[in-house]
């Protein structure tokens, strides 16, 4: 099971993402191909369970991923109030995601959507609405990959629900904090760096500040100091590789069929090296980002790259920073052992 969900599950994300690259190429509207690819990433719900499971999870991911894209671009016609509402934003998810028990990337995409409204300019709520209908989309290829790949894996229609599913909301939520105590202050401390994250986007929201926050966000979806090291280390030295190759890509001029069968193999690739080794699978996401920001315009990211990296060094080492005061705190607060047994 573990070796067909390491192959099948990528393919499929791989599968989402093509969906509205193929669209827009063929409609000529390339708007589909650019902002719809961020609605494949609702696919990444999919879990090895049932049908109907990833159906809905895919569902429910997928217009969490549209709320939070039309609340990021509304945010940004009033930008001064980013760092209280991505605050809010995250310490409702974390908290969400802890009580419903929800599989990674639980809530990280949900910011990631946020930040990227953020950036998007729009001169009205029209405008916003009208821009953010291109993820459904990416959310239709999505569950038309979760579908295929749930039969290619030939998965239960339906699973009977466990003892913990079938708990109330409120069961659910105190027995998470019977279980893990320290939830609420993990959320609260989340929040306050997302919060500080968000200020730092907006003061340089001129020179695509927003990349501090989703690299802040990644860096803490490790939740345990350990990770958040690696993820840190991961995310800066992938990202550096990353923008290399970035920059490779970029520069070739590449017809556009091209370009959406690399984004399409190097979306593949990122899922794939994801649960193996978040470096390596660094290595692809920032080429994607590159090539996505040349389809539809002729526009050259190439100015664009020491931002992208400058963010990624910034909001990494900002969320590792702020990890580590919290966690010395935390130990400080612990009753010596010695005096304890006094």
């Amino acid at each position: 099971m573990k070796d067909k969900n390491n192959i099948l599950r990528p393919l499929g994300s791989g599968l989402a993402m093509a969906v509205p690259l193929a669209i827009g190429i063929l409609t000529k509207d390339l708007r589909i191909s650019s902002v719809g690819t961020m609605g494949a990433f609702s696919y990444l719900a999919f879990q090895h369970r049932s049908f109907a499971y990833n159906m809905k999870a895919i569902s429910i991911h997928g217009l969490a991923l549209l709320a939070a894209f039309i609340l990021g671009a509304g945010t940004a016609m009033f930008p001064w109030s980013a760092p209280f509402i991505i605050s809010t934003l995250s310490f409702a998810a974390f908290i969400t995601s802890k009580v419903f028990r929800i599989p990674k990337p639980d809530y990280f995409f949900v910011i990631m959507l946020y930040a990227t409204g953020f950036n998007f300019q729009a001169a009205s709520f029209g405008e916003i609405f009208h821009h953010s209908t291109y993820l459904l989309y990416g959310i239709g290829g999505s569950l038309l990959s979760g579908c295929l790949i749930s039969l290619l894996e030939k998965l239960p229609y339906r699973i009977p629900k466990d003892h913990f599913q079938r708990l109330s909301m409120m069961d659910k939520y105190y027995l998470t904090m019977y279980e893990h105590p320290n939830t609420l202050l993990k959320a609260l401390h989340y929040s306050m760096i997302l919060f500080i994250a968000a200020y730092i986007a907006y003061l340089l929201r001129e020179s695509n500040g927003y990349w501090i926050l989703i690299s802040a966000a990644a860096v803490l979806a490790g939740e345990h100091m350990n990770k958040i090291k690696d993820r840190t280390v991961g995310r800066v030295v992938g990202g550096v590789v990353g923008i290399m190759l970035g920059f490779f890509l970029v520069s070739l001029g590449l017809p556009l069929v091209f370009k959406a069968l690399i984004l399409v193999a190097l979306n593949i690739l990122t899922e794939f090296f994801m649960p193996v080794n978040y470096m390596v699978a660094n290595f692809f996401t920032n080429p994607q980002v590159l090539l996505l920001m040349t389809i539809g315009t002729n526009f050259t990211p190439l100015g664009l790259i020491p931002m992208r990296l400058s963010g990624a060094i910034i909001g990494s080492l900002l969320a590792l920073l702020l990890i580590f005061v919290m966690e010395y705190c935390l130990q400080q607060l612990q009753p010596d052992k010695a005096s304890a047994d006094e």
